[in-house]
């Protein structure tokens, strides 16, 4: 099922001079779609590290603090989006188009998580934050605190509700998180030291935003209202992070 096969290929996105992607919604793990294809852009990209690795990293830790920082609390943050998605597809009354890009965001970003898995297990770095996160971007905090992840009663209000007030909440609390998550990856794409992992930040920048774009078109198409406290996320200033626009 296609719930926005009518629409154009490309949009522009308000105050943005580039078309914006687009994604057909439905269809399981069919065609290649955008998110897709930034995974496999992703693969690549740590490939290419993996062998500057094997080459002439032997022996040296190339990771500077900003990358085991955006690592660690980016795979912490990502485990949130993971729990959201399951959720949603544990619901009956929910759009199967939107169980799909549930799916999509399920398995791209735990296969995300692995990667950086990898390189810190590579260097001898834990997998996780441990009490405090984001001091590699300013004030730490408990990693709980980080930009974008949904409360403990916003997660349990998700659990409760169904049909389309539950697609409408998810779509909100999944939007409200990829927009942290390109805050912190727009700036380990600008500040990191290790190529691997800034490539993955840019990818997971491109990626996320497409979403966020993708979720409100589709949020539109469906005449769903956003829930209390949220707003429509076209006009928000981290959807065009310095990495993605050049600025």
């Amino acid at each position: 099922m296609s719930v926005i096969s009518s629409e154009p290929a490309s949009a522009e996105v308000p105050g943005q001079g580039r078309p914006a992607p687009s994604r057909r919604f439905g269809g399981g793990f069919g065609p290649i779609t955008g998110p897709r294809l930034v995974v496999l852009l992703v693969a690549v990209a740590f490939l290419a590290g993996a062998v500057g690795w094997a080459v002439s990293e032997r022996g040296r830790d190339p990771l500077s603090s900003t990358d085991v920082g955006f690592l660690q609390d980016m795979g912490y943050h990502h485990e949130q989006a993971v729990q959201m998605s399951l959720l949603l597809l544990a619901k009956d009354d929910v759009d199967e188009g939107l169980q799909s890009y549930a799916q999509e965001i399920l398995v791209g970003q735990r296969y995300e998580q692995g990667l950086f898995n990898a390189i810190l297990d590579r260097f001898g770095y834990a997998s996780t934050p441990g009490d405090e996160a984001m001091g590699w971007i300013g004030t730490p905090m408990p990693p709980d605190r980080m930009e974008g992840l949904a409360t403990e009663t916003q997660m349990e209000e998700l659990r409760e509700v169904d049909g389309t007030e539950a697609e409408a909440l998810w779509i909100a609390l999944m939007t409200e998180h990829h927009l942290g998550g390109l805050h912190m990856a727009d700036w380990e794409a600008r500040h990191g030291a290790d190529k691997a992992s800034s490539n993955i930040a840019r990818a997971m920048v491109a990626a996320q935003r497409s979403e966020v774009i993708d979720l409100d078109r589709y949020r539109t198409a469906k005449d769903l209202s956003l829930p209390d406290g949220f707003a429509a996320p076209l006009g928000d200033q981290r959807l065009n992070p310095p990495s993605f626009t050049g600025d």
